[in-house]
């Protein structure tokens, strides 16, 4: 079984001030003070007030853009407009067509094949558009660090507009205009915003409005790209499933009949695990056109008969990711256990399933993961880190040995020649070992607060949802409680168990999911529990859900 380090916050008073201020519970008060929101930042976590959110104007260059695409416009000038194939740069189009639908004579939309021709602008791509007489090029989701490609179009005479969250690299793209609140120069308040995000701030600019109507497009990058829920992410994220359970976008509605879920009850769970995996799966399995063309027609019956598609791509998604996460796992076992970092590779893995199985064995083996496909003599293929390994900053220590690399802290794609894997594999693994050493593998359970039992109670139960969404970054909140007893002895429920822990006083049904874990509490006297909160709605009474337990 999976053994946890525990991180405990202490409960340290929180300030009167705070508590009297927002009438916050003293727990949730603490929690938050722990989490690292400020003062000033309380009404706007709490809020889904829409006033609150920052100024597209903020914004790096975003003027700079408006103005070149109106001129584009007023001028008939033919623009390509060019995404990514995952949720967020699906939806960035999405969300920009619905500026463009009124220019349709003037704007195209272009999501490359992720195998065929990979991610991100490439000379390909600009050429082709040459050949379409495109003089615009407007990139959501990728390009900040195409300076090449961006040099080469402004020698074909062509500008480029590009829309990225991506961490920039030493320069920017000689681009007229770099819209990217990652920049150093940016004056932007959040710089966590998804490439939906800002195509959302970038369409309140063009169209002079508040254009609320596409955050529910905005709420689908947010959880499928695991942004982080703090800050703008929260409001936009809030108000945008409030958006989607009463959207009437027939690629919403076409998305939930398909996937058989009720629109009305949609939240963050419903898009990272039904919706968002079904829109990923074109662009993994075949082209991410059919995604794209699902939230491009208006008509219900189209996006239907595309979202019954999708459901197949995700099922043949699930079937290839499993093969290879096997064979994957036999590598390691055979000569991989004792690394720090996992670099597996072979050829015919499927390039649109690696980034998913890096994931896979990142979570089960606590290592940084990198899963390559070989084609061609090229090894192309994905990372996926674990807390406290910042990817990018590793390949950095590493790029002599790659072709190309970029992405987040937590998830990167990269190519390299095959002859290099193992060079690569052997200098990722010394730059990690120096950075971080063997203790920072060590699965660590961020644990909110140690509670007793008095501090429990229904009030408690009721004043943590205002901390909800949960995600990234925002984590459902993990209590602590010592040396309890079991009042009896733990029963096999439904789907788990079941038992009611003590400490002397108060008594609570406590229930787990985890084999391993009812073995513990089974044959152990005295418990220390790590545990969420939910309310037993049979006995309207609070109810501890297990995550971990040790002998006290």
């Amino acid at each position: 079984m999976k053994r946890y380090t525990w991180k405990i916050n202490p409960f340290l008073a929180p300030p009167e001030k705070l508590v009297k201020k927002f009438n916050l519970n003293p727990v949730i008060a603490r929690i938050m003070i722990n989490r690292g929101v400020r003062e000033e930042q309380v009404e706007a976590f709490f809020s889904s007030r829409l006033d609150l959110l920052h100024p597209p104007s903020l914004l790096p260059d975003i003027e700079k853009a408006k103005d070149r695409i109106e001129r584009a416009v007023a001028r008939k000038e033919r623009v390509m407009v060019f995404g990514d194939y995952d949720v967020d740069g699906i939806v960035s189009l999405a969300i920009f067509n619905e500026f463009a639908k009124k220019f349709s004579n003037i704007f195209s939309f272009y999501i490359p094949h992720r195998v065929k021709e990979g991610y991100g602008l490439t000379k390909k791509a600009v050429a082709k558009a040459k050949k379409n007489k495109v003089s615009l090029i407007l990139t959501f989701d990728c390009g900040i660090n195409s300076c090449c490609e961006v040099e080469y179009a402004n020698s074909l005479g062509i500008d480029v507009l590009i829309v990225d969250h991506h961490l920039p690299k030493n320069e920017l793209p000689a681009a007229d205009a770099v819209v990217n609140p990652k920049r150093n120069d940016s004056k932007y308040p959040f710089s966590d915003l998804t490439a939906a995000g800002l195509s959302f701030k970038l369409l309140q600019v063009l169209e002079e409005k508040d254009s609320y109507q596409a955050l529910d497009l905005v709420a689908l990058s947010i959880v499928s790209d695991v942004a982080p829920l703090v800050g703008e992410n929260r409001i936009l994220l809030k108000e945008g499933i409030n958006t989607l359970r009463r959207s009437k976008r027939a690629a919403i509605r076409a998305l939930c009949q398909a996937a058989k879920i009720k629109q009305e009850n949609i939240d963050n769970f419903h898009i990272g695990y039904i919706l968002g995996p079904r829109v990923n799966a074109s662009g993994r399995i075949a082209h991410a056109q059919d995604s794209l063309s699902l939230f491009l027609t208006d008509d219900f019956e189209k996006s239907y008969q595309l979202a019954l598609k999708l459901n197949k791509y995700n099922q043949l998604r699930k079937n290839v990711e499993k093969q290879i996460l096997k064979e994957a796992e036999k590598q390691i076992k055979n000569k991989l256990c004792g690394e720090h970092a996992l670099v597996v590779g072979d050829s015919g893995w499927h390039p649109g399933v690696l980034g998913i199985v890096a994931s896979r064995l990142k979570d089960k083996y606590c290592r940084p993961s990198f899963v390559v496909s070989f084609d061609g003599g090229v090894a192309k293929g994905s990372g996926r880190s674990t807390e406290g390994v910042h990817l990018i900053d590793m390949l950095d220590k590493c790029s002599d040995f790659l072709t190309i690399y970029g992405g987040h802290k937590k998830a990167v794609g990269m190519e390299l020649e095959e002859e290099k894997l193992d060079a690569f594999r052997e200098s990722i693994n010394l730059a990690i070992q120096e950075n971080i050493g063997p203790k920072g593998f060590l699965p660590v359970l961020e644990i909110d607060l140690q509670l007793q039992f008095n501090q429990i109670d229904n009030v408690l139960v009721d004043s943590l949802k205002a901390l909800w969404p949960y995600g990234e970054g925002n984590p459902k909140p993990l209590f602590l409680s010592k040396n309890l007893t079991k009042k009896k002895d733990i029963q096999k429920a439904k789907t788990g168990y079941s038992f009611w822990a003590t400490d002397g006083q108060k008594v609570f049904e406590t229930v787990t999911y985890d084999d391993n874990l009812a073995e513990i509490i089974k044959y152990g006297d005295r418990l220390d529990i790590v545990y969420s909160l939910e309310k037993n709605g049979y006995h309207n009474h609070p109810r501890l859900v297990l995550r971990d337990c040790r002998l006290a």
